[in-house]
């Protein structure tokens, strides 16, 4: 039991942008953002930005040191990219395919391929098509930290995408203070006022890009949001979180398919000479719902 312990915390990091280290796992999380009328930049107009989305982990233990990281995410999301045009849905289908070992009683590493379907799904080609990879190192320093350190990595349509990750899991003694930090992609710090109850704050930053189809180019999102949250203990295993946030510089460009970077290290880009096809929104609040199915080690 000791050992299935130490392996399955591998597994509560293995999607991004939710990178963890605890001593519990997320094996289901559920959520669905809606964003108010957000107004375009540069003309006239505005759009709203609905989402929903599905993160589901599964192990497959094969000893008391090795185990097979499987599961799947699945995004959707629907807004305008111009004022006068009907809502575009572009949609994200990411397998999750891994290997999770303990080196040591003190290191951990995690080994993800991450291919996906990225896109309108509409005239599927190989543009649809991306693969990424994911390299997590975590150290154990005490039961109450520990630190990671890895890379993530993608073949996204505007150019090779590498982030590199760094970050630490504390929690306090008493089991009431807990904060998590894989930068630069994620943080989170929350407070256990009650049993039932838990206050926090959580930052989110993601990059991902998406092939439209029927009219031969890509949509890039970036967004960077901060939250205030109440978490809901429903049952020991099921938590629900209402979260209010706003963005910061976020945007959802379109670019005609191969104008492309020649590499991203997370926003630090390298011959980027591309022409924005389609004007970007305003920063604005975002409201978010998550459903949770924890499994507690």
């Amino acid at each position: 039991m000791k050992h299935l312990k130490v392996l399955l915390l591998g597994l509560s990091f293995c999607s991004l942008p939710s990178i963890n280290a605890q001593n519990y796992v997320d094996l289901a999380r559920f959520h669905y953002t809606i964003t108010p009328e957000n107004s375009f930049d540069s003309i006239p107009g505005s759009t709203n930005i609905e989402e929903f989305g599905a993160d589901v982990t599964l192990p497959i233990k094969l000893n008391d040191d090795n185990a097979i990281l499987t599961g799947f995410y699945l995004e959707q999301i629907k807004t305008k990219l111009y004022p006068i045009a009907n809502y575009t849905t572009i949609s994200t289908a990411n397998l999750k395919i891994g290997f999770n070992r303990n080196h040591s009683e003190k290191w951990n590493g995690t080994y993800m391929l991450l291919p996906k379907i990225s896109s309108d799904f509409k005239n599927l080609s190989g543009k649809d098509f991306q693969l990424g990879g994911l390299l997590l190192m975590k150290y154990k320093k005490s039961e109450t930290f520990k630190y990671h350190i890895g890379v993530y990595a993608n073949n996204d349509l505007h150019g090779p995408l590498i982030t590199p990750l760094l970050g630490f899991y504390y929690k306090s003694p008493n089991d009431k203070l807990e904060a998590n930090f894989t930068l630069p992609i994620w943080a989170d710090v929350n407070y256990k006022l009650a049993g039932w109850l838990n206050i926090g704050t959580n930052f989110t930053a993601i990059t991902r890009t998406y092939h439209l189809g029927n009219n031969n180019s890509y949509l890039m999102k970036k967004t960077n949001e901060i939250f205030g949250y109440l978490q809901f203990t429903i049952k020991k295993s099921i938590l629900i979180q209402t979260k209010t946030g706003y963005s910061l510089g976020r945007s959802y460009e379109a670019y005609i398919n191969d104008d492309n970077v020649d590499l991203d290290i997370y926003g630090i880009t390298a011959g980027d000479d591309r022409t924005l096809l389609n004007p970007t929104f305003s920063d604005g609040l975002v409201f978010k719902v998550r459903l949770i199915y924890r499994f507690h080690l």
